[in-house]
C-alpha cells in the first residue's frame, strides 16, 4: 500500500495534470481578428448560409408557393421582404443602446404586424388540412410543395445541422472559458456599482422579472446599464475573440463535414437562384 506522503504527492500531481489539461483546452487567440467589425464574421460562417443566402432561398420559396396557390385559384399577397438580420446579430446577447432604451430586454417588433386572415379554402390549400381526397393539392399544402422544392437531402441536412450544433458548442465553450469568465467579472462589478447585481449578462438577459408583455422601467435601466457595462470592459470583443479561436479548432477537427456542408448550401443556393432573379 501507498504510504500517505506518496499519495498526497500523487494526488498533488494528479491535480497539477488536470490544471494543465484545463489551461492548455483553452485555445489560443487570434490578435487579429476584428472583434468590434459589424458585422461580425466568425470562423464557421464560411460554412453556412449567410444572412443573404437565406433572404435568396426564403424568395425562391415563397414564389414556388405562390404559383402552386395559383393552380387552385389564389393570389398570395405581396409583402416587401423582410428585413435582413446582420450576420451575429445579438450573439452575445444585447449591444445597440439605443434598442436597449426602448425595448430593454425584448424581441424587437415583427415587421409586418399580425398574419392576415384568409378563406378557409385558402388556408386548407397552403398547409393541405382540410382538404378532400384527390383535389389535387399536394402532401403538406402548397407550403409542402415549395419546402419540398427546395429541400436539401437527408445527408445535406445531417452536414447543415452540423454547423449549427458547432456553433452552439463554440458559443458555450466560449462562456466557460476563464478568459470570459474574467470579462463577465468585470462586467458583474460595473453593474453593481451601477445597483445591479447579475453574475454575468446571459443573467440578465434572462431575468425572470422581465417576462413582461412590455419592458418595464427597471428593464430599461437595467439593459441600457447592461449595454454600457460591457461597452467598458469590452465583453463582446473578449466573448468574440475566445469564440472564434474555439470555431477555428472545431474547424481544422471536422474539415471534411464542413466542406460538405458548404457544398450543399452552395447547391442550395443555386437552385434557388434558378426560381428567382438575384438582387
Amino acid at each position: 500500500m501507498l504510504s500517505r506522503a506518496i499519495q498526497c504527492c500523487l494526488f498533488s500531481f494528479l491535480l497539477s495534470l488536470a490544471a494543465c489539461a484545463t489551461v492548455e483546452s483553452e485555445p489560443s487567440l487570434d490578435p487579429g481578428l476584428r472583434a468590434d467589425a459589424r458585422p461580425l464574421v466568425l470562423p464557421l460562417d464560411a460554412y453556412d448560409l449567410s444572412p443573404q443566402d437565406q433572404a435568396v432561398v426564403a424568395r425562391a420559396r415563397t414564389e414556388l408557393f405562390r404559383r402552386c396557390m395559383a393552380r387552385f385559384g389564389f393570389t398570395v399577397p405581396v409583402r416587401d421582404a423582410a428585413p435582413t438580420i446582420p450576420l451575429n446579430h445579438e450573439r452575445y446577447l444585447l449591444e445597440d443602446e439605443q434598442a436597449a432604451q426602448t425595448r430593454g430586454y425584448h424581441p424587437p417588433p415583427e415587421p409586418f404586424g399580425p398574419p392576415i386572415t384568409q378563406s378557409a379554402g385558402y388556408t386548407a390549400a397552403a398547409d393541405g388540412r382540410g382538404r378532400a381526397a384527390g383535389d389535387g393539392v399536394p402532401p403538406g399544402g402548397c407550403e409542402g410543395e415549395a419546402l419540398a422544392g427546395l429541400a436539401p437531402s437527408e445527408e445535406a441536412r445531417t452536414a447543415m445541422r452540423r454547423v449549427t450544433d458547432l456553433k452552439g458548442l463554440s458559443w458555450e465553450q466560449s462562456v466557460r472559458d476563464s478568459r470570459v469568465a474574467a470579462a463577465f467579472a468585470e462586467w458583474s462589478s460595473c453593474m453593481a456599482a451601477l445597483g445591479h447585481t447579475y453574475p454575468n449578462p446571459r443573467a440578465a438577459n434572462n431575468d425572470a422579472a422581465f417576462r413582461t408583455d412590455a419592458p418595464t422601467p427597471r428593464e430599461i435601466t437595467v439593459a441600457v446599464s447592461d449595454v454600457r457595462c460591457k461597452r467598458q470592459t469590452h465583453v463582446v470583443q473578449v466573448w468574440a475573440t475566445v469564440e472564434a479561436a474555439y470555431q477555428r479548432r472545431a474547424v481544422s477537427e471536422n474539415r471534411a463535414e464542413l466542406d460538405e456542408a458548404r457544398n450543399t448550401i452552395a447547391a442550395l443556393v443555386s437552385a434557388a437562384r434558378t426560381v428567382v432573379p438575384a438582387k
